[in-house]
């Protein structure tokens, strides 16, 4: 009888223990993707704001010229002491932006569930070294067409020959309102 007593409370403590151990780690990562995405909005918003003021100011042509200038800068400013925040794409205008290895799994993720009309869902993974990676997917706007569409219909003349002058090897149009533009990759570094 005490040898069943015994063993029935080592299960109980061993099921409390790993109970409280997924809690923790459902906790942990609601924190890392509540940080990621606070990230990526205040990055979005914050590049949407300006390119919009440089559409009002200068036309899409223009939008380009600041792209080339001043987007990553823009991206990169919201890089600190253990974060990095990135953009990335399966079909890049700036060779920056190329993925790594695990935007590229990330990346072909997502693509697979568009491609199956599945939701595409913020990702939260942490690697082996302990740093938390944070990837949300970046779906086209009406808006982005004018730079990112159809290059006979819908991105003009002007435009176009803007974007082949800065960026001789682009792949970043032909997308359709809705489509997987990429996606955002916020990295906490566990130093």
């Amino acid at each position: 009888m005490f040898f069943k007593n015994l063993i029935a409370g080592a299960a109980l403590s061993a099921m409390l223990f790993s109970s409280c151990t997924e809690n923790k780690t459902t906790e942990d990562a609601v924190v890392w993707k509540s940080k990621g995405d606070s990230l990526v909005t205040k990055t979005f918003d914050t590049l949407r704001n300006t390119l919009t003021k440089a559409i009002g100011e200068k036309g899409f042509a223009g939008a380009v010229e600041f792209c080339t200038t001043q987007a990553l800068e823009l991206t990169n400013s919201f890089t600190s002491e253990g974060i990095t925040v990135k953009r990335s794409s399966d079909k890049l205008r700036n060779p920056a932006n190329a993925p790594d290895s695990i935007e590229q799994r990330i990346l072909s993720a997502f693509l697979q569930l568009k491609k199956e009309d599945g939701e595409i869902k913020p990702v939260l993974e942490k690697d082996a070294a302990g740093n938390h990676h944070y990837f949300k997917p970046i779906i086209l706007q009406a808006m982005c067409l004018n730079c990112h569409g159809d290059k006979t219909t819908q991105i003009k003349p002007d435009v176009w020959n803007v974007i082949q002058q800065k960026y001789p090897a682009d792949a970043a149009f032909d997308y359709k309102e809705g489509d997987l533009r990429g996606l955002w990759h916020v990295m906490f570094s566990n130093k």
